[in-house]
């Protein structure tokens, strides 16, 4: 079954990336296989049970989604390597031979177009295969301390893996009460997605528009540099249904603070730099980004470091015990494969550091090994919490350009450290791996199925990758007019790619008041929520919303608003044991609808091949 959706969906996520460069396809991910799959089987008297469910709802998160572009990134990264744009920035010359073929070894591949020419060897090694090798597995190590963490010893309640499993489990036990509940949620979410962006596809016109509405006119006399507004898009108010009222309160006065309130303080003490300074009119997505970028990643920055590493000194017995526990396995009560304990699984950790440290250094001689190292054992733990720990609560979230703080307060300076891959160095995969393993031990499946699930799918994710990549550019070249994003999306992202390597070393990125200040605020706040407020995760919520547009914060705050007001009419308990179905059957629904007219469109540009 893993070979024939790889064999059905692979290609066309690939094909429709270098068409449309859109990645993924909306809805259709692995629920909807499973969907077809669970009504075929039952009618043939061998239904899905859970565990095979679970088997398949691992491909979008071990497998496509993680590995099946890493080949297809291999021809993009040749395109910005040998671009127009990058020799319009005079750095050509400074690209390694790791990252991509240039010169005469590029005319070559592009003329042959196969990855099966020595000028390959290089980047596919350097930026695909060792990358690969190590971000598995210290991903899968991280995820099982972060499992042992979070889901054994603080015993968060992870609402969207959660009820994802709960729905696995509602298809394979086939609970009819369950399942009738699921099915009329899917099909008020097609219905849904056919009013709004089925009409506005096939007759140019919504009955029910999704918009954002922007009042940032509005209130920009009064409070100069603040974004507001509303979103229509009611996908969004759902995600509230299944998120708890407080932790979305929080995530909405986060992102008023910073987005509002602290946009405010910005323009009136005159703080925008000269090429992006605020004016009246920009509206809510320019203050949104440009906010973010010169002042807000670096704050939040800071106050994410302070998030993921208190929790480690305040509840050190909790940390200690998570570490001697992992042999415990999922069943919680006894080892279930004998390579599973802590020293086993630290030495291989430890080893994975130290190839990771001499692997970037063999790459860019010079760079501080205190640092790659800080990269791998520090800082990728700390991102796996954090990550985890958000998961748990709301939803997962990450810390904004870690990597490029890392490397750019390292004090090195030469070009060649930008090109090795995130993956080499810095691990951010294991809350995935920890919620995985979640959903493994509400519905059953052991240890061994589990990891056996897991490299086999990331494995398989690679060989797709490398098969059908390879298959679309020996059809057409690649950038070419047979693929209409590389021609127009490629050039956009060539120029973005470039002046980010410029850009990186202004400072605008890591303002180290604003890292400090971030910190010290998240400490304070984690000070008082832990001692006085008993809430250890108030600091990560609030994290999460200086993340969140206010317009998407709003619309979380008032779907949990929505969800306890439904509690009241239906009854609290009906509520809570149904509000997830609901809610991801309501999604799978409109995101089903979404992806059949994205492949709509995917086939309709795919029958004629025309130049431009």
């Amino acid at each position: 079954m893993y070979l024939f959706v790889i064999a059905v969906m692979h290609p066309v996520l690939i094909y429709n990336w270098l068409v449309n460069g859109l990645w993924g396809l909306a809805g259709l991910n692995s629920w909807a296989f499973i969907l077809v799959l669970a009504w075929i089987t039952a009618r043939t008297g061998n239904p899905l049970t859970k565990g095979e469910i679970f088997a398949l709802r691992m491909i979008d998160s071990a497998g496509l989604m993680y590995t099946g572009y890493y080949f297809t990134y291999l021809l993009r990264n040749m395109y910005f390597a040998n671009s127009e744009i990058a020799r319009l920035f005079g750095l050509q010359e400074e690209i390694p031979a790791f990252f991509a073929p240039k010169g005469q070894d590029f005319i070559r591949v592009t003329l042959t177009r196969t990855f099966f020419d020595t000028a390959w060897l290089q980047p596919i090694l350097a930026t695909t295969l060792v990358p690969f090798a190590l971000a598995v597995s210290a991903n899968y190590i991280l995820g099982l301390l972060a499992y042992s963490m979070y889901v054994r010893e603080e015993r968060l309640t992870f609402p969207f893996a959660s009820w994802d499993a709960q729905i696995m489990i509602a298809f394979g036990e086939r609970s009819s009460v369950r399942v009738r509940t699921i099915t009329l949620a899917i099909l008020f979410g097609a219905l849904y997605g056919f009013m709004t962006n089925g009409l506005s596809t096939i007759f140019r016109f919504s009955v029910v528009p999704r918009l954002v509405v922007d009042f940032t006119s509005l209130i920009e006399n009064i409070l100069p540099g603040a974004a507001f507004a509303f979103i229509t898009d009611f996908s969004n108010y759902v995600v509230g249904f299944i998120l708890p009222l407080r932790y979305t309160a929080l995530q909405l006065a986060a992102s008023i603070s910073i987005f509002v309130i602290g946009n405010y303080y910005v323009t009136v003490n005159n703080m925008w730099p000269e090429e992006a300074n605020w004016q009246p009119g920009r509206g809510v997505f320019w203050n949104f980004n440009m906010s973010t970028v010169y002042f807000w990643n670096s704050f939040t920055l800071g106050w994410g470091l302070a998030a993921a590493l208190l929790p480690l000194v305040f509840r050190y017995k909790t940390f200690v015990r998570a570490i001697s526990n992992l042999a415990r396995g999922l069943s919680g009560e006894e080892v279930e494969v004998k390579w599973l304990n802590a020293k086993y699984l630290l030495t291989a950790y430890l080893a994975i550091a130290v190839i990771s440290a001499a692997f970037v250094e063999a790459l860019a001689p010079g760079f501080p090994i205190y640092m790659l190292l800080l990269f791998t054992l520090g800082i990728s733990l700390l991102v796996t919490l954090l990550q985890t720990h958000a998961a748990g609560i709301l939803a997962p979230t990450s810390v904004p350009y870690m990597r490029e703080a890392l490397i750019y307060f390292s004090g090195y300076r030469a070009l060649n450290i930008w090109f090795i891959p995130a993956d080499a160095m810095l691990y951010t995969g294991g809350a995935g791996v920890a919620q995985q393993l979640l959903q493994a031990r509400m519905i059953g499946v052991g240890m061994k199925e589990y990891t056996t699930m897991y490299f086999l799918l990331a494995t398989l994710g690679l060989a797709g990758s490398f098969i059908f990549t390879s298959l679309f550019w020996n059809l057409f070249p690649v950038p070419g007019y047979a693929y209409p994003y590389t021609v127009t999306g490629w050039p956009v992202e060539a120029m973005n790619f470039w002046r980010m390597q410029e850009w990186l070393w202004t400072g605008y990125l890591f303002r180290t008041t604003w890292i400090i200040s971030g910190f010290g605020l998240s400490a304070l706040l984690y000070a008082v929520s832990e001692l006085v407020l008993h809430d250890f995760s108030i600091p990560v919520a609030f994290m999460s919303g200086m993340l969140l547009p206010v317009y998407v914060a709003i619309a979380y705050f008032v779907g949990s608003l929505i969800s306890n007001m439904i509690s009241k009419l239906t009854g609290e308990k009906w509520w809570n044991e149904n509000k997830g179905f609901v809610a991801i059957g309501f999604w799978l629904g409109d995101g089903i609808v979404s992806a059949f007219l994205m492949l709509m469109q995917l086939l309709s540009r795919s029958i004629w091949l025309l130049p431009y």
